[in-house]
């Protein structure tokens, strides 16, 4: 076996980074193409030559997935996952998709989320290929699109309702394997007011000073979230306000007021049920409240510790990564959990999530090499 090499890894990654699949965010526009498009004519030339299966899954006008599918001896296939498209660098556009290595580390946008991990799934899969591997059960590798924004690419996926026996789903997790995660609410709300001039503010409602008020009462919500619901792998539940946006000039008392909110749940909350006792705790304060659609809503990831797969691939990663690694829990939201009520998922990669989406975002290419090897063996590994 070959594919896996330094060298190799240097190649595909920067290669990777240098290819722009910038998510729009949710920002309109025209498109000529899936914003993964060139990542994804990438990897297919990568995999052309060999006896794979190459499907384009397309989502809409603005993504797509692309899927690699190997065979294997029998059973249901091995997931491995990793997305194309990367947050916005208009801080450092000048010099975010020209790939920097400085020693053993590699710069740019994407570097670690999420083109660390899609280069190390790469080259492990290229790896069982050209050396005539037949898995234990099939493997597919699906370079998923439109996870930054709304997880389009993933949902799409299980859409089709391929059987998948067990998941790796690559993020920067400096190659711990993760068995849970939090979920993720996101919508506006949004406060209303009266205008009249300043002058005269007596004649107006401020909508500002009452979404002052919804803040105050979002964070006391929060403060009790964390005394009812705690967790050993992960931190309590958060509400942040992201974004807000009120009045319309400086001499107009402000007639509206909307803040983005971002709603992190632990394994075992509700959504639905979270959401809704939020929404009637604020309706309470008086006020005339609005609350947008959902933006996004993803369930926590919690797959058992005791499954058979997490225990065999925390021995992979033990044997290549050190005996200190440990079964864990995260923070953020992956796509990972749009397939653990269906199969057994963990979250694994190289890099740091304290680098991902940041200005001058890297990985240690020493990472993704030693990640190919472990999603090589988790692959080859039989496991029920």
């Amino acid at each position: 076996m070959s594919a896996i090499n330094r060298e190799k890894a240097l190649e595909v990654l920067t290669t990777l980074i240098s290819l722009r699949s910038v998510n729009p965010m949710g920002r309109g526009g025209e498109f000529t193409a899936p914003i993964e498009r060139d990542v994804a004519n990438y990897i297919e030339t990568l995999f052309r030559p060999h006896a794979v299966g190459i499907t384009r899954q397309t989502i809409n006008g603005q993504h797509e997935n692309l899927l690699i599918s190997v065979p294997g001896k029998a059973g249901s296939p091995t997931l491995l996952e990793s997305h194309m498209d990367t947050v916005p660098a208009d801080d450092w556009n000048d010099r975010a998709f020209t790939p920097r290595v400085c020693g053993d580390t590699v710069v740019g946008r994407g570097a670690c989320d999420d083109k660390g991990s899609l280069a190390s799934m790469i080259l492990a899969v290229l790896d069982v290929v050209e050396a005539g591997c037949v898995p234990p059960a099939p493997i597919l590798l699906l370079a998923a699109g439109d996870e930054e924004y709304a997880q389009l690419g993933i949902k799409h996926f299980r859409a089709q309702n391929v059987p998948v026996g067990r998941a790796v789903f690559g993020e920067p997790t400096n190659l711990a394997p993760i068995v849970q995660h939090k979920g993720t609410l996101r919508w506006d709300v949004t406060v209303a007011g009266k205008s009249a001039h300043t002058a005269r503010p007596e004649l107006g409602v401020s909508a500002i000073l009452g979404m002052m008020r919804v803040i105050e009462e979002i964070t006391c919500h929060q403060a009790d979230l964390q005394a009812r619901h705690t967790n050993p792998l992960i931190t309590g539940p958060t509400l942040t306000v992201t974004m807000i946006h009120g009045g319309r000039t400086r001499n107009a008392m402000p007639d509206e007021c909307t803040i983005a909110l971002d709603f992190r749940l632990l394994p075992g909350m509700n959504l639905v049920d979270e959401r809704t006792t939020l929404i009637r705790r604020l309706d309470r304060l008086g006020l005339p409240i609005r609350h947008g659609e959902l933006q996004l809503a993803t369930p926590p990831l919690d797959t058992p510790v005791s499954a058979p797969f997490c225990l065999s691939a925390l021995e992979v990663c033990r044997l290549h990564a050190g005996q200190g690694i440990e079964l864990a829990g995260v923070p953020y939201g992956t796509d990972a959990s749009w397939i653990s009520d269906r199969a057994p998922a963990i979250v694994l990669g190289p890099g740091s999530i304290a680098s991902a989406h940041a200005i001058d975002e890297e990985i240690d290419i020493n990472e993704v090499v030693t990640c190919a090897a472990i999603y090589r063996d988790i692959v080859l590994t039989a496991c029920d």
